[in-house]
């Protein structure tokens, strides 16, 4: 055996999906592993305190193990031992109901390691995708070279990809005919593609969207859709988070809600059609404002639902004084990133009591809550949607009160 092949054992998953195992003491984390496991790896990087290794064999198997519903899943490049073939799915390999427990075990940690709350007491049963494949409805394949697919884990390289399996099967039907003709997308980057039911498969090079709407079709009725804003990927479950956004805003008992990255008008329309007084949303995307007022219409909500183009910032500093109640709750979904370290010394300076916080980050969520909790607001619920089954990534809603 070679000096850097060794026998490991996988005792836990680390954040983000590998499997955490050690030798000698020292922490090694490979990717396609789960606890349990006896595998024969390889190391691919050492640092001071940790280091990397690559799947060459197991030896024994975890009963939670499956075989990858994609031939890319951990498959190495040539000549670069330490990159997989396709990152994207981090748990290809795990029965669909465990990676759910692992999802929300992490989430758990977090809330516990960060805020000083027992997980037990805050969160609810997490809710798994209602598919774990075939459920996005956009993707976006990289150009480079004649290659078309996803970029590897060193950023540089594509992943030729001919089918993936977490794409909606019409988008994956389009591809073959785009592969024919790349030609004609030479000068583009990347290539997106977008399905809805109404609309059907679109694709466009580098983004170029411009003048476009899409049918997104939701469980309470059709949305307008700018194509090349941002909308949830994966609708059965978006529908399901907003059914507990709206029962987080009842149970709040506020009569009017504030939503401060509105986008088109998911949430906010959801909201207004539970029997809301009032809601008001913001979101510095001018296209997809123009188009929650459209959908607002068209629901007839046009009453109940204002909306403008303006950041959060800008919409706490104008209406500070109306926040300073219980009959508003605000409802905050911002990117990745989280809130700006301005929004938070706004929510906490201007009597803000009432807030729902959703993230695809929970890393990110946490170190905001943790801010917001040190200044007398406090987490009362958190819940895991699955919004991105099979990968390390899942949504989090959580609401918080101040006392």
């Amino acid at each position: 055996m070679m000096e850097n092949t060794f026998e490991l054992e996988i005792t836990d998953i680390a954040f983000g999906g590998n499997g955490l195992g050690r030798k000698d003491g020292f922490v090694y984390f490979v990717p396609g592993t789960l606890p349990g496991e006896l595998v024969l790896v390889e190391e691919t990087l050492r640092k001071k305190n940790f280091g990397t290794a690559r799947l060459l064999e197991i030896l024994r198997s975890s009963q939670n193990r499956i075989p990858p519903a994609c031939p890319l899943a951990y498959a190495p490049i040539k000549n670069n031992k330490s990159t997989l073939g396709c990152p994207g799915c981090s748990y290809q390999h795990v029965k669909y109901e465990e990676e759910v427990q692992i999802k929300n075990t992490h989430l758990a940690n977090f809330i516990k390691h960060n805020l000083k709350l027992d997980p037990a007491t805050v969160m609810d049963a997490p809710v798994p995708s209602p598919k774990d494949l075939n459920y996005r409805n956009k993707i976006v394949l990289h150009l480079l070279e004649d290659k078309l697919g996803y970029f590897a884990d060193d950023n540089i390289s594509i992943v030729e990809v001919e089918n993936c399996p977490l794409a909606a099967s019409e988008i994956n039907l389009k591809l073959p005919e785009i592969r024919r003709n790349l030609e004609k997308y030479s000068a583009c980057s990347d290539i997106t593609f977008r399905y809805t039911a109404k609309s059907k498969v679109q694709f466009w090079g580098d983004n170029r969207s411009e003048g476009t709407v899409l049918e997104e079709g939701t469980f309470f009725g059709v949305l307008e859709v700018p194509r090349g804003s941002f909308f949830q990927v994966n609708m059965k479950c978006a529908d399901l988070l907003a059914e507990e956004a709206v029962k987080m805003i009842k149970g709040s008992k506020a009569c009017k809600l504030a939503d401060l990255y509105c986008g088109c008008g998911f949430f906010s329309i959801t909201a207004a059609k539970s029997g809301l007084e009032s809601v008001v949303g913001v979101d510095s995307d001018h296209k997809t404002i123009e188009s929650a007022v459209k959908n607002a219409a068209k629901h007839g909500l046009e009453s109940k639902c204002s909306f403008s183009a303006k950041s959060a910032e800008a919409f706490i500093t104008e209406n500070s004084r109306k926040l300073k109640t219980d009959e508003t709750v605000l409802l905050l979904d911002p990117p990745r990133g989280g809130l700006s370290q301005k929004l938070k010394n706004q929510l906490i300076s201007t009597g803000a009591k009432k807030i729902i916080y959703i993230s695809c980050a929970p890393d990110m969520m946490v170190r905001d809550m943790k801010l917001l909790c040190e200044c007398g607001f406090k987490l009362k619920k958190a819940r895991l949607f699955d919004m991105f089954p099979r990968t390390s990534h899942f949504e989090t809603i959580a609401y918080l009160e101040k006392i």
